[in-house]
């Protein structure tokens, strides 16, 4: 716990900023935005947990792992969809 420095209750809105900021390169990867919408949503709440603690830190935990779930079926239903459209290559 050296990053927080002995502050327990900052542990999940620490690990938003962290996971969130480690979607930004998959914007660039794969060409997909909504990692973009991901790491966005996930850093800026994570951060603003960090300095305005409103609600429990358990509550940060849960709503990354539901907003994980969220984007899990968002970020495959883009991806259908991008194979079923035909590719420009001229097959």
């Amino acid at each position: 716990m050296a990053m927080l420095g002995g502050r327990s209750d900052l542990f999940f809105p620490a690990c938003m900023v962290i996971v969130g900021a480690h979607y930004l390169p998959f914007v660039f990867l794969y060409g997909m935005r909504l990692f973009a919408v991901l790491a966005a949503l996930m850093t800026l709440v994570g951060v603003l947990l960090l300095y305005v603690p409103l609600v429990p830190s358990i509550a940060a935990g849960w709503f990354t792992g539901a907003l994980l779930v969220v984007f899990a079926f968002l970020l495959k239903a883009f991806a259908r969809s991008q194979d079923a459209t035909p590719s420009s290559s001229g097959r």
